[in-house]
């Protein structure tokens, strides 16, 4: 995993089989890999809990929040949770399931892989 110091905001919905639940959460991933990422949730000013609680296994829809220029035509990857944190409870780590293959690529300008590559440089 490759921490970067700029967080990359996202939107994400956790999959019941094939559909994504209508709910829409953000949060930001903080580390990459060309596997998976690390997610924390993001916190909502006036609730004073947690917006909710991600199981181990559970399937995720995210959609990455940058700049309009990086964003891909095919713009949902697909992951698994596969740990919490122990020390923060906010704190995810995501193995991805499905990228969108014309996202693969590191020579698209705007595919996730060079994405990530930016990410990385900026970190």
């Amino acid at each position: 995993m490759i921490v970067v110091t700029q967080k990359a905001p996202v939107e994400y919905s956790i999959m019941q089989g094939k559909y994504a639940v209508a709910t829409v959460f953000l949060g930001n991933l903080i580390s990459f890999s060309e596997k998976g990422a690390q997610l924390t949730k993001r916190w909502v000013s006036c609730q004073l809990t947690s917006p909710h609680s991600l199981e181990l296994l559970s399937n995720l829809k995210l959609k990455l929040l940058i700049e309009a220029e990086m964003s891909t035509e095919e713009e949902y990857i697909y992951a698994k949770v596969i740990q919490q944190s122990h020390v923060d409870e906010h704190l995810f780590l995501l193995r991805f399931t499905a990228v969108p293959p014309k996202a693969m690529s590191n020579d698209k300008p705007l595919g996730v892989y060079a994405i990530l590559n930016a990410l990385r440089q900026l970190g």
